[in-house]
């Protein structure tokens, strides 16, 4: 089975640096030109089904690279970015990103998920995925944050486990392949 993680366009936030989290800004005008961008991309390959958080920011770039497949698109919770909390709408650089994504502390910052129930949410979708579409070849348009998980889902848990250290470029199809038979990851592991 094929998936392709799709990380949305460029806001206004994006651009200033600010934490989005579930606040629901539109892509801007960079935004628009990335995803199609990822549209001729990925014209070529043959998607059966998109997968998209339901925030406009990842649907609208979901939409935008589907011209060329005219397949559906799910809309899918469990695929929207973290709720940040107390950090949304605040600049990157005053909040405690390295201590945010620490997988092991797993602090609970107030009104944030913490890392396990982010990394939950999108496992158990992902399994979800995969037992609704086997074969198929699957993408996936949602948000750099909750994209780690996708990310370790397929690669496993980076060494040391430095989750800030794992980046999905706006935009950019980025490839997993992983085998029908494949184990189910859910639950998350405490101890990858």
């Amino acid at each position: 089975m094929i998936f392709y993680l799709v990380r949305h366009g460029e806001t206004d936030w994006n651009a200033r640096e600010i934490v989005q989290g579930t606040t629901d800004i539109p892509l801007n005008e960079r935004g628009l030109e990335q995803a199609a961008r990822a549209r001729d991309l990925m014209k070529d390959i043959p998607l059966d089904i998109i997968y998209s958080s339901p925030l406009v920011r990842a649907y609208r770039t979901a939409e935008i690279i589907n011209e060329c497949h005219n397949v559906p698109i799910i809309s899918e919770p469990r695929l929207r970015e973290r709720e940040y909390g107390i950090f949304e709408a605040v600049r990157y650089c005053d909040y405690p990103g390295v201590e945010f994504w620490d997988y092991d502390k797993n602090r609970r910052f107030e009104g944030a998920e913490t890392v396990h129930e982010v990394f939950a949410r999108v496992y158990e979708c992902l399994d979800d995925i995969r037992r609704d579409n086997p074969g198929k070849c699957v993408m996936l348009a949602m948000h750099g944050g909750a994209a780690r998980a996708v990310h370790c889902y397929f690669n496993g848990f980076p060494k040391g486990r430095p989750m800030k250290s794992i980046y999905t470029p706006n935009a950019e199809p980025i490839r997993f392949e992983i085998a029908d038979d494949a184990p189910a990851h859910t639950p998350v592991p405490d101890h990858a």
